[in-house]
């Protein structure tokens, strides 16, 4: 079970406490991004949280040139 009790009531969550993630890793949140082992991504290895990290990356970065600071 990933340690993310501190996240209730801020990110979605499953019902064994991952961080619900989209396509791009975005959470819940609009511009909040989440990777690794703690997120709903299936198989937890390093390899693929690395993947998932770097995919988390780029959209976060693809989400802040995209959005208009107001």
């Amino acid at each position: 079970w990933p340690n993310t009790p501190w996240l209730l009531g801020a990110l979605e969550r499953n019902r064994m406490g991952e961080i619900i993630i989209d396509a791009k890793c975005e959470t819940s949140v609009k511009g909040v991004f989440a990777a690794g082992d703690c997120t709903t991504v299936p198989y937890k290895q390093i390899i693929i949280a690395t993947g998932e990290g770097a995919k988390a990356s780029l959209s976060a970065f693809d989400y802040l040139i995209r959005t208009k600071i107001a």
